[in-house]
């Protein structure tokens, strides 16, 4: 996974997740959140692209890092699901707890209340 600025909003972060977001992935997925949450960063959003397949795990994971931004007064925004991906946030109803948007730029723009340039 890679943490980064966004390119679309200076205080903004981005973890690139990759693969398998399962029991087996999730511990670094949460690693590389709580290290951001710790620093203060608490407008995040994970980038979905490269992601095939969440389970339970992932979603555990997402959900407390989530918690602990909207404490820290930020947010956790999700980005790029494809529709097998998008479909376990639909069943489990994490749909209706994240804001999922098509591309970073869009969930950064969220961010920032309109448009990025």
């Amino acid at each position: 996974m890679n943490v980064r600025r966004s390119d679309w909003a200076e205080d903004v972060w981005v973890v690139e997740a990759r693969g398998r977001l399962d029991a087996g992935l999730a511990p670094e997925l949460e690693a590389q959140l709580n290290a951001l949450l710790a620093a203060g960063h608490a407008h995040i959003i994970v980038d979905f692209g490269r992601v095939s397949y969440i389970s339970s795990s992932g979603l555990k994971v997402l959900l407390v890092a989530l918690r602990a931004a909207r404490k820290q007064g930020g947010d956790v925004r999700l980005c790029a699901m494809n529709d097998r991906v998008r479909e376990v946030f639909v069943l489990s109803g994490f749909h209706k707890i994240f804001a999922i948007h098509a591309s970073e730029r869009e969930a950064a723009a969220a961010f920032l209340g309109g448009e990025v340039g």
